[in-house]
């Protein structure tokens, strides 16, 4: 566990952690001048913070600054929680990760009582995602799992059991009710009771829309140029699979407790940390890694890690362990955007010295609306469909497996680039003043994006 002068930016005989540290501050302070980051970053390593500080607004209508103690939800990092509840239950000899998860929900369909415990851990339960019935957003009903469930019991599974890995929140809603059914206490209890409360993370909790929490942010979208309120909503509605909220020194102590194995067994981490599949995040976003139990393990840089990463309602994380360099990356936001990839990227080449690219300022195009029109329409990349649409003066992006579209910021009346994620597009015009083209630039590569032909009339 890390001591406790750990809270300190340490600067005696640390050369290497000084380099680190400055080089981490001026790119994110690049990143916050653009307007193109907002949130706190932790880098430690060998048990010293390098950094930790904040970065923009916790509140940009209000003017209140994100500080290191600001408090973030952090999505599907509760991932890792849950799962460890679940281990810790069967060490306790109170259930089997082999077991039917019916055997605790008995209202699951028959066609999902080959489902185990473990297919449920490891995405690989082919279920559905329920937590879009009209019955799960009953959240004062505690049978408003359960209802959902019966709502998509004539649906079927997206793919057999343990066949393939299919990243599922539901799959977690539903682990989070069977530790609920079998301790008797609702998930949020066992949760402070079994794994927050030991730990001593006292800022880490469901993060429900009502009470006052100090230090909380707001969280905010893009919408092109512009940074905008998220939707409102309460982080019951993500349950077990992405409620709660956090703080970097929550999490730092959470790392700590990890390598002194103080709150888990080793046998629980193994299992935990054990590769069961591989991931890949729905284009554009650049993302794979193996799949553990809540966990994803993979190598960055030739280092290990182990880590998750979260998406939620304004909000967005990453919370990576490189066990072999005794050093953790922590990145938290609050504003949703999959650029946090490319900046979790570069910090962790900050921190092991590898290349990475300072973020260069551009200067904004507002091409009249006659030019924007002639680029709407549906384009299509292999199995990626991406539909173009004008709106409010502006373009919007939406591809396969995107949750909302991206606003499109033009550089000139051809090439866009985007606040939501990295990749940037060039739309080409043909000689008949037609655009049947983008290019699409992405991790270095520019791949052709051919709009889908129109059907002809009567068609």
């Amino acid at each position: 566990m890390l001591a406790g002068t750990a809270l300190v930016l340490c600067v005696t005989g640390l050369a290497a952690g000084q380099d680190v540290a400055a080089k981490a501050d001026a790119y994110l302070n690049t990143w916050a001048k653009q307007g193109r980051f907002s949130g706190a970053v932790l880098i430690a390593k060998d048990d010293k913070i390098l950094l930790r500080k904040g970065y923009g607004m916790a509140n940009f209508e209000l003017n209140v600054p994100n500080t290191p103690d600001t408090v973030f939800r952090i999505g599907s990092i509760t991932k890792m929680f849950t799962a460890f509840s679940i281990l810790q239950l069967e060490e306790r000899g109170l259930l089997k990760t082999t077991d039917p998860a019916v055997k605790y929900i008995p209202e699951l369909p028959a066609t999902w009582s080959a489902i185990t415990i473990h297919e449920l851990l490891c995405h690989k339960s082919g279920i559905p995602d329920f937590i879009n019935a009209k019955a799960y957003g009953e959240l004062d009903n505690p049978l408003h799992v359960e209802n959902a469930v019966k709502e998509y019991a004539d649906k079927p599974l997206l793919s057999p059991p343990g066949e393939t890995l299919r990243y599922s929140n539901s799959g977690y809603i539903l682990l989070g009710r069977i530790v609920e059914k079998i301790s008797g206490q609702t998930y949020e209890e066992y949760l402070q009771a079994n794994i927050l409360g030991p730990a001593g993370m006292t800022h880490t909790a469901f993060d429900h829309a009502t009470p006052l929490v100090p230090n909380r942010a707001n969280g905010y979208n893009f919408d092109g140029e512009a940074i905008v309120n998220t939707k409102p909503g309460d982080a019951a509605y993500g349950g077990a699979a992405g409620a709660l909220r956090s703080t970097l020194y929550d999490l730092l102590r959470f790392d700590g407790l990890l390598k002194s194995g103080k709150l888990f067994s080793p046998a629980i981490t193994a299992k935990a940390w054990t590769p069961y599949g591989h991931w890949f995040a729905p284009p554009p976003l650049s993302l794979e890694a193996d799949y553990g139990y809540g966990w994803m393990i993979g190598n960055s840089f030739g280092h290990r890690y182990i880590g998750h990463g979260g998406w939620v309602n304004g909000f967005v994380s990453q919370f990576m362990r490189f066990p072999d360099d005794h050093a953790v990356l922590i990145v938290l936001s609050n504003i949703e955007t999959g650029t946090y990839i490319k900046v979790t990227d570069d910090l962790t080449a900050i921190l092991f010295d590898q290349k990475y690219e300072i973020p260069v300022a551009r200067t904004v195009a507002h091409p009249a609306p006659e030019i924007l029109k002639r680029y709407t329409g549906d384009y299509e990349l292999g199995p990626l469909k991406i539909k173009i649409t004008f709106k409010n003066g502006r373009l919007y992006a939406i591809g396969t497996g995107q949750p909302l579209p991206y606003g499109m910021i033009a550089l000139s009346d051809t090439d866009f680039y985007f606040n939501d994620t990295v990749s940037e597009v060039h739309f080409i015009t043909g000689d008949d003043g037609k655009v049947n083209q983008f290019i699409l630039k992405l991790d270095g590569r520019e791949m052709p994006v051919n709009r889908v032909a129109e059907p002809l009339p009567g068609k």
